[in-house]
């Protein structure tokens, strides 16, 4: 059996080259690992606190206590003074950061243990104590600890000089209660761009060797814009213990377990096992396995357990605890209606009318809409919500679960489905779906079969036309009308376009908003009539829009035709307006009398007028020679012909769908039968 250096020289005679990149390489691959610099600079940082540690007061340190408080219940939680009590019995001087407004009775209360200040609701506690600090900047030389706490803790459940005696043997530079685990950066503002193993910050004690270096005031006067939870974690929580650990200060925890989210999972295991004085106060809201469900995790509950274990072998006072227990339970949690979005906006129109304008339909009645992607979907998002709504999602454990949930705690989940794409017998009817191969209707019909599966599951459905609505009957669920309607931007944006418009009045611009016509059967359904009209007016054009191939026998009409790229939606009603007819052609198919009458509504909203085929949404919606044309198969060029010379017909169709868009269907305020069935 050759020895690594016999297998290396071997390599070497075969490979004399390699000689000449080894070193290269090897300096790659360490400076990868290593860099020399930092590491250096490290060592000095760490000297340099070394040396400065010998002159901290680990035995009889006087200590400065900044105590955040934010409260929103109506008066001071006793648990919160109890707390602040045993922490000032170990302090000589007590700042409280008031981050709420108090009645004068319990401000009172907070004056026999220091100074109250109050503060804007601003920035987190991370602002809080950054304001304390700032405010004691000349004071802390006077003190040998500076303890940072805020009134998330319920305890202390064990005498906490003890526990401060224990941190003091380990002659640290700062310490906490628990460390949060290392993870992706959840928040998107770690300077790191990773979290890594950190003090959690809701209670830290800060020696003076740290507390008077220049970087420790730096860093808290460079600390800003921490005005969303994500922002003071990701910009403070998590960065604060690394940044000071760069700079050779050496820290600690009480309790050395960082898995799990202890704290907050296991807070029994943490109070007997790891000498942990506290409980976190949303610890006692895991009261059942339910809630860690409600977050995504199979754990079980320890509260029942750890109530009776601090009743029992503890000496908190029991009806604190009890008044913690029934704040909790009686706390009510402002609902939201959540919708989630299988498409994601890889159909943006898809998510535009189905998602966000749903959104601000629900928004303008006074609800509260919360809106996901189904791959960024967290549990979390639907424990407080009132009703869910799924779009067009596919199926998944996940969203079994969240179903079965919401039916365990009475929570109504919709099935937002705007075409005929949960059974397979519909879709085998599209063109489209014949041409495919094998594998891909393969893959095609198991999308399909998903969209069925959940949306099976879920108590009622939603959709987008009246066709669809009886075709989903079938199902026998409720099924709620709930049309595609106009956003206040989209009706900004149109009357810009209408504004800026200037029509060319010599030419009948034919507008033809679609994807490929190469094997499209709705456009070979006018495709002679329109044939005919080109040949008949020279005046007339064909815009047609997309990545299109031009069929052999328009090519000769090539000086009439004008080939738009896809736009953005944004930018369609401009394109839209300077139309004069648009096109609406539809095969007569189960699958097509379901569509909605998006193309109409686009179109009205910026006077123009749809010539459209007579089926499913737009003979429900367009009034005919009113506020559109509907065609029979086979009339489109006597139809097309009758407008094309009567452009006064066609300013009064485009005039008269603009005024029935605009009124009757714009999201806000508008009443359906699924506002109806939201408040109902």
């Amino acid at each position: 059996m050759p020895t690594n250096l016999e297998r290396m020289k071997y390599v070497l005679t075969k490979n004399p080259g390699l000689l000449v990149k080894a070193p290269g390489k090897i300096l790659r691959k360490t400076q990868k690992h290593f860099h020399p610099l930092k590491s250096l600079q490290l060592q000095i940082n760490k000297n340099k606190r070394k040396k400065t540690r010998r002159l901290n007061n680990y035995e009889n340190p006087k200590r400065v206590l900044i105590y955040v408080i934010y409260e929103d219940q109506p008066q001071l939680q006793s648990y919160k003074l109890f707390f602040l009590k045993a922490l000032a019995d170990l302090s000589d001087k007590v700042l409280i950061v008031l981050n709420s407004t108090l009645a004068d009775t319990d401000v009172k209360k907070l004056e026999e243990f220091g100074q109250v200040i109050s503060r804007e609701n601003t920035g987190y506690d991370t602002a809080a104590f950054r304001h304390g600090i700032l405010l004691l900047k000349d004071e802390l030389a006077n003190f040998d600890e500076l303890l940072l706490v805020n009134d998330t803790n319920v305890g202390p459940m064990k005498d906490l000089s003890a526990v401060f005696q224990k941190m003091s043997t380990q002659k640290l530079d700062f310490w906490g209660i628990s460390y949060g685990e290392k993870q992706a950066d959840f928040t998107g503002f770690n300077p790191y761009g990773a979290i890594h193993e950190h003090l959690q910050s809701y209670f830290l004690v800060i020696e003076k060797n740290m507390s008077q270096t220049p970087e420790f005031l730096q860093y808290w006067e460079n600390l800003s814009d921490t005005d969303s939870r994500n922002k003071a974690i990701g910009k403070h929580e998590t960065v604060f213990t690394k940044y000071f650990s760069d700079l050779g200060f050496i820290h600690g925890a009480v309790a050395g377990n960082i898995e799990d989210s202890a704290m907050y999972i296991h807070p029994l295991t943490m109070l007997k096992k790891f000498d942990v004085p506290l409980v976190k106060y949303t610890a006692f809201s895991n009261d059942t396995d339910d809630k860690f469900a409600w977050q995504g995790l199979e754990r079980k509950t320890e509260v029942p357990d750890l109530i009776n274990y601090i009743k029992s072998e503890t000496k908190f006072p029991k009806e604190i605890l009890d008044e913690v227990i029934n704040t909790i339970k009686h706390t009510p949690h402002p609902e939201h209606i959540l919708i989630i979005d299988g498409v994601e906006n890889q159909i943006p129109q898809c998510t535009r009318y189905r998602v966000i304008n749903k959104a601000e339909q629900l928004r303008s009645f006074g609800h509260d809409v919360w809106t996901v992607n189904a791959s960024d979907f967290q549990m979390g998002y639907a424990e407080y919500a009132s009703q869910i709504i799924i779009y067009r999602t596919p199926y998944s454990e996940q969203f079994k679960q969240l179903v079965e949930l919401a039916h365990k705690y009475n929570k109504p989940v919709f099935y937002d489905i705007d075409d005929l794409v949960y059974d397979t017998s519909y879709t085998d009817q599209l063109e489209y779906v014949k041409t495919l191969g094998k594998q891909e209707k393969e893959a095609y019909d198991s999308g399909v079969r998903s969209y069925g599966k959940l949306m099976k599951l879920c108590d009622a459905f939603i959709t987008s036309t009246t066709d669809l609505k009886n075709e989903l009957s079938k199902l026998g669920k409720p099924v709620y009308l709930n049309r595609n309607l106009a956003s206040e931007e989209l009706i900004s944006i149109s009357k810009q376009a209408i504004t800026k418009n200037i029509k060319d009045k010599k030419k009948i611009k034919i507008g033809y908003f679609s994807g490929s016509i190469t094997h499209n059967e709705n456009f070979d359904l006018i495709r002679s009539a329109i044939l005919k009209i080109l040949k008949e007016f020279p005046q007339t054009e064909l815009h047609l829009v997309g990545h299109l191939t031009i069929p052999d026998e328009m090519k000769r009409y090539k000086e009439q035709l004008v080939i738009h790229d896809f736009v953005d939606w944004t930018l369609l009603p401009s394109l839209v307006s300077d139309m004069d007819i648009n096109l609406a052609p539809l095969v007569d198919t189960v699958f097509n009398r379901a569509k909605s009458e998006i193309k109409w509504l686009e179109a009205a909203l910026v006077g123009v007028a749809t010539v459209a085929s007579d089926i499913g949404s737009f003979s429900d919606i367009i009034t005919n020679g009113t506020t559109g044309v509907l065609v029979a198969d086979g009339m489109w060029y006597e139809q097309l012909r009758d407008l094309v010379n009567n452009k006064t017909k066609l300013e009064v169709l485009g005039i008269n769908a603009k005024r029935k868009a605009i009124s009757t269907y714009k999201t806000t305020e508008h009443k359906d039968e699924l506002i109806e069935a939201i408040h109902g």
